[in-house]
């Protein structure tokens, strides 16, 4: 099904996510499949094909107007450079063995999918997060209870990408090798061994590495130089993240879903993350019941809102 259509001649232009949620609702009312039993999943080490517990989603409402225009690129090459420089021009954080990386972001509420898919892009909400610098941990509260650490996902730590060399190949290798293991332990599904291809494995990796590690300058800017490597990754210019804020995006689609990388127009500094189904799917794992994801069902659409570095785990700056 193609993108609904909104007619525009005597009302404003409605945003792409408002536009997305109402086609999310239509084809929602359209599949009348029963729903699937609401059972947990066991904890992923791919969070990602999980939606994200801590990705952020948008509310219908977004103001452009306190944003800065976004920087025109060439294309993905362009836009890969650019932001590549703009990392190893500006530095980046100077943490201390056994500090910890604050992380403040918005997010969604789950949606009425099962299985962890979907989000309700109508009820939003702030998480908080911790990722040891070496990149090996992540913590954060889970409601109502203390805190959780564990380790970190896709599986590769800060430590193991900054390893020389550094080119965008070499850890482009690095990450397919690991997210491939974790990938093959985890999903099968409409009788394929990986519910993403290994491109969207690869692009997703990179944005939640860059949103969630406290990654050096070298590392980040050689992240940005590997997305074009990736096949089909193009660029979106007109991409917005979940507090409102227009940005410049990486994308990648295959044939179930889209996501983004959202940068800022101005400084090419990390905003957050787009994902929505374009296809319909119905997601299976083991001892779990069957999960049908429509497409047009919100995935991601996250807002880092701060970042900083403190003495450990749960503390707060």
């Amino acid at each position: 099904m193609k993108e609904i259509r909104w007619f525009r001649a005597s009302v404003p232009t409605i945003t792409r996510e408002a536009e997305e949620s109402a086609r999310a609702r239509l084809l929602r009312e359209i599949h009348t499949l029963p729903a699937p039993a609401r059972r947990r999943l066991p904890r992923l080490s791919w969070r990602i094909a999980l939606a994200g517990v801590l990705s952020v989603v948008i509310g219908i409402g977004v103001v452009r107007s306190q944003v800065p225009q976004v920087t025109p690129v060439a294309g993905v090459q362009e836009l890969s450079e650019r932001a590549a420089e703009a990392v190893e021009a500006r530095g980046g954080m100077k943490p201390s063995p056994g500090q910890w990386l604050y992380i403040r972001e918005r997010q969604a509420t789950p949606g009425e999918l099962g299985g962890g898919f979907g989000v309700n892009i109508g009820e939003r909400t702030t998480s908080e997060m911790w990722t040891s610098v070496n990149g090996e941990q992540v913590a954060w509260y889970p409601p109502g209870g203390e805190l959780l650490v564990q380790g970190t996902h896709p599986g590769i730590s800060a430590a193991d990408l900054a390893e020389p060399p550094v080119t965008p190949q070499k850890l482009l290798d690095r990450i397919d090798k690991v997210t491939a293991e974790s990938m093959a332990e985890w999903f099968s599904g409409d009788g394929s061994p990986h519910e993403e291809s290994r491109e969207q494995r690869l692009f997703q990796a990179i944005y939640q590495l860059m949103g969630e590690q406290a990654l050096s300058p070298e590392v980040r800017a050689a992240l940005f130089r590997a997305l074009p490597l990736i096949e089909g990754v193009t660029v979106r210019p007109d991409a917005v993240d979940a507090e409102g804020r227009r940005g410049i995006a990486f994308s990648h689609t295959d044939d179930w879903a889209r996501y983004e990388l959202i940068l800022s127009p101005d400084d090419f500094r990390y905003l957050g993350t787009y994902g929505v189904t374009v296809a319909d799917r119905t997601m299976r794992y083991a001892n779990v019941d069957p999960v049908f994801v429509p497409a047009g069902t919100p995935l991601v659409l996250s807002a880092q809102l701060e970042t900083h570095l403190v003495d450990k785990a749960g503390q707060r700056p």
